[in-house]
């Protein structure tokens, strides 16, 4: 459930970004560039590859949006 939770609270920022003129696909990207790197601590790691899944699942719930 807190996963659930957690995908709509982060497609509705993208949403509210992207009305205000924000480039989502260059936003997550920086943010996928900023997890994928060496600064985390050891007790964040696991969890890296299930939140950059998590930001390209939202990202395209935002971007490819049917018109």
């Amino acid at each position: 459930m807190a996963d659930m939770q957690a995908r709509e609270a982060l497609i509705a920022i993208l949403s509210t970004a992207a009305a205000m003129g924000v480039d989502i696909d260059l936003l997550c990207h920086l943010s996928v560039a900023k997890l994928d790197t060496n600064h985390l601590t050891s007790s964040h790691r696991p969890y890296v590859a299930g939140a950059i899944y998590q930001i390209g699942v939202c990202m395209n719930y935002v971007v490819d949006v049917p018109r």
